[in-house]
């Protein structure tokens, strides 16, 4: 399908999931969605991004060959547009053959510390795929979201305790995913500990939670 033909399509608001599907059959259609993204500025970029991602979570390895293009997805000016390609990546990691993830590693976990809660809290969300998919990864990724506490996330432009603890919560939540499997446990369970002080009452249930699913396991704290 050609760029104006595709750009038709997404402007006449069809079913996501049927464009999905021409996707899986005809992946070089990625293509031509990618550069929607680049170059258009209406909705349909959204779109476009919402696709690959749903794409991403069907059949990875078909979008896989495009992963070099959707990394530069990390740099986009859209925020809508980066959590997308946050997504899709984390996606991806099960299915990379050629370790391309090595090559965007830092600039995808730099993103932790953005000063943005929503950036961070895709990556953090999304970071247990890629413990899963690439256990080599897994002490430096834990690592560096027991750091979150640390980091000083913005609310209009002004430093907000409330998206740290929005983002704490979904370290708990990513930490469970793999914490059986991890080389941190005690890291992990400390840091848990910590947060049955949040002033946000979802995170000191899910504090709870995680504590009771895995401290009686927990070995060398």
């Amino acid at each position: 399908m050609d760029y104006d033909s595709l750009k038709e399509i997404l402007k006449s608001k069809p079913e996501i999931d049927n464009l999905v599907s021409d996707v899986l059959n005809e992946p070089s259609m990625i293509l031509e969605l990618l550069e929607v993204i680049r170059r258009e500025k209406s909705s349909i970029k959204f779109t476009s991004a919402k696709i690959i991602r749903l794409a991403s979570e069907r059949k990875p390895e078909l979008v896989y060959p495009y992963f070099d293009k959707i990394a530069e997805l990390l740099k986009n000016k859209n925020s809508f547009i980066k959590w997308d390609g946050i997504i899709i990546l984390s996606n991806l990691a099960g299915v990379d053959k050629d370790s391309k993830f090595d090559l965007i590693y830092d600039d995808y976990f730099d993103l932790i510390k953005e000063s943005q809660m929503v950036t961070a809290g895709n990556v953090i969300g999304n970071a247990w795929k890629i413990v899963l998919a690439v256990p080599r990864y897994e002490v430096d990724i834990t690592k560096r979201i027991l750091t979150v506490p640390d980091v000083v996330y913005l609310y209009k432009g002004e430093p907000s305790s409330e998206c740290n603890n929005v983002v704490c919560g979904h370290a708990i939540d990513c930490l469970d995913q793999y914490f059986d499997s991890s080389g941190l446990k005690g890291d992990i369970i400390e840091f848990v500990e910590a947060q049955l002080k949040n002033t946000r009452k979802s995170v000191v249930k899910k504090a709870e939670r995680f504590l009771k699913k895995h401290s009686v396991r927990t070995i060398n704290r």
